[in-house]
């Protein structure tokens, strides 16, 4: 896609005020490593591809069932029983051709180290603290900032972090969350997409570096009275892993 057809797909976002190509190009030129594409990632790739992201790598594992059809808006009826990351990076190439899109039909492990070494930012849109704990120690190797997202029913929270420097993902969660069951919480699909698109403003915002810093804090949202909460965060001196560091 020429820049004249590139810069013409985001013209209505180059009218937001105080935008510059400066904010555009930047976003063109950012590789984003995003874990998760189901309900949550899967709104947050489309937006990224959508506003300027060029090169994203995708790890998901599994294949797609039909329970996932409630909220996972890659995915369709007839990529039952198919890799959910492969249908999400098909899906994403044919919204913005000349995307990059990486996918990985993995967890998240060690390997991926390298990967997300390269991108300018970690987004964790996965189900299980293991996963996610292991995305913030990866992400403090790195020195790569991370978003964490999530939901469950009709709430749901997402947060800018900063592993080895600021407030990391253990020192928000030390013990994880022994109630959450990745495989049989609640899910009501409309907040899954307001995660996502939540997750995804933030992402551009640090990417672009379009308006004021964005912080380190958690904001909670619930559903079912459109409120939300925002919570500043800071290193804890107790978290162990922030200690090994």
């Amino acid at each position: 896609m020429t820049a004249i057809l590139e810069n013409a797909r985001v013209a209505r976002q180059m009218n937001l005020p105080g935008w510059s190509q400066e904010h555009q190009d930047r976003l063109f030129r950012s590789r984003v490593f995003l874990a998760g594409i189901g309900g949550i990632g899967g709104v947050v790739a489309e937006y990224l591809v959508m506003g300027g992201v060029r090169e994203i790598t995708l790890v998901h594992e599994g294949e797609l069932c039909l329970p996932d059809l409630n909220r996972q808006t890659l995915m369709s009826f007839d990529g039952i029983g198919k890799s959910r990351v492969h249908l999400a990076a098909n899906r994403l190439r044919s919204l913005v051709p000349d995307c990059h899109i990486e996918a990985f039909d993995t967890k998240v492990t060690n390997d991926l180290l390298p990967l997300l070494s390269s991108a300018d930012i970690v987004i964790d849109a996965r189900t299980n603290f293991e996963e996610r704990f292991l995305l913030n120690r990866l992400s403090a190797v790195s020195e790569k900032s991370l978003i964490f997202s999530a939901m469950n029913g009709t709430e749901g929270m997402v947060a800018h972090l900063r592993p080895g420097r600021g407030a990391c993902l253990e020192c928000v969660f030390p013990e994880g969350d022994p109630e959450w069951d990745p495989l049989g919480f609640p899910v009501l699909g409309a907040i899954s997409g307001t995660v996502g698109a939540m997750a995804a403003i933030l992402a551009i915002r640090i990417l672009s570096g379009y308006g004021s810093q964005a912080e380190e804090q958690m904001t909670l949202f619930e559903g079912m009275d459109l409120s939300t909460r925002n919570f500043s965060l800071v290193r804890h001196k107790a978290c162990p892993f922030c200690q090994s560091l």
